[in-house]
């Protein structure tokens, strides 16, 4: 399976669809310091994988698996009542 780092050096990443190690499938539409930001590639809405440091993205797979990243975000992981107490 072709990986991020063995695409050409600067390759666009914008639009790509890949392959998180925890098996989230997105197109990528932008990164910041603390992650990525993907796409369903059907709507305007973005969905964030959070990355110890965007180094470990070269790892994930490109794939032309389903998208699933607007089921499988990490925000399922935060308790939103956590947040509404804050």
């Amino acid at each position: 399976m072709k990986k991020i780092k063995d695409l050409s050096p600067g390759s666009s990443l914008g639009g790509k669809k890949v392959k998180t190690p925890k098996g989230v499938v997105g197109y990528w539409k932008s990164q910041w310091s603390a992650g990525v930001w993907l796409s369903d590639g059907d709507s305007n809405q973005i969905y964030p994988q959070f990355v110890n440091k965007l180094e470990d993205c070269k790892e994930w797979e490109l794939t032309n698996e389903p998208v699933n990243c607007h089921i499988r975000t990490e925000l399922e992981d935060i308790d939103l009542e956590d947040i509404d107490n804050a």
